[in-house]
């Protein structure tokens, strides 16, 4: 039985700028369209499909994802399209509960004065990823790049020198794109492979401050930090240097995690 677009709407929860909007995209067809007038005509066996595709519509899933799982050939790739779907809102609430998290600590009672270390850093020798990327774009890239650094030292026999870190300019900061860099220092030969390039990290002097817990709630020790160097006239130009003491390969408490949040600065004289 063919239904008005009035009626299909009603039954099926989909808004008459929804279904008009479907139908351009070729997501929701209607059974017929009147030549002479242009109205639509839904059939009652269009309901199942018209409900699925809200339901994926509130779960926040592109209308192009939501074509191609209706298009899908078989089983297994519309299950593979939804699975995939599905990870990514479970990344996007661990991300909203982190931010939430963090919006807490800020509403809470201000902490003691954090700890500031001073160390002069030699040169160090490094396995290293470097590209411009966009602030909003820095973790998946940074995964990516730590991944490959590591397993090129694998596959090298190669074992770390120490943490890895990365150093980010200011302009990744300001400009929201910039050229970073992560690395792993190496004591061993090693030839370039993929991305992966051997570069020398030249000596400088760090204030450094130790952030506990994930990375998503570093803004409040960078916050810390920066006002201690900024009042004692201190910061020179350069990278921001993070080592990455403790991470989610090496623990699954996020509490656990620990990151080296590090400034460049001016130093004639050691100072408290």
């Amino acid at each position: 039985m063919q239904l008005s677009i009035g009626d299909f709407s009603r039954m099926t929860y989909l808004s008459v700028k929804a279904l008009r909007h479907y139908h351009e995209l070729g997501l929701l067809e209607p059974a017929d369209v009147d030549p002479r007038t242009g109205y639509r005509f839904y059939d009652t066996t269009q309901v199942p499909t018209a409900q699925v595709i809200r339901r994926f519509r509130e779960l926040g899933m592109p209308v192009e994802q939501v074509k191609a799982v209706l298009d899908a050939s078989d089983l297994a790739e519309r299950n593979a399209l939804i699975v995939r779907h599905l990870e990514r809102m479970e990344s996007q609430l661990e991300h909203v509960q982190s931010t939430v998290s963090s919006l807490r600590t800020l509403l809470e009672p201000a902490p003691a004065q954090i700890a500031i270390e001073y160390r002069s850093v030699p040169r160090v020798r490094a396995a290293s990823i470097a590209n411009t990327v966009k602030l909003g774009d820095i973790e998946p890239w940074w995964l990516d790049a730590f991944a490959e650094i590591y397993r090129a030292l694998r596959d090298a026999g190669i074992r770390p020198a120490g943490p890895g870190g990365g150093l980010y300019p200011t302009e990744l900061f300001t400009d929201e794109v910039g050229e970073a860099v992560v690395f792993v220092p190496i004591a061993d030969p090693l030839d370039s492979s993929g991305r992966v390039r051997v570069i020398e990290l030249p000596p400088v002097e760090l204030a450094i401050a130790l952030h506990r817990g994930a990375l998503s709630g570093a803004d409040r020790t960078y916050g810390a930090l920066g006002t201690h160097v900024a009042d004692r006239a201190l910061g020179v130009e350069g990278p921001i240097r993070e080592h990455y003491l403790v991470t989610s390969d090496d623990t699954t408490d996020e509490a656990q995690m620990r990151t080296e949040i590090c400034w460049p600065v001016f130093r004639t004289a050691p100072r408290d």
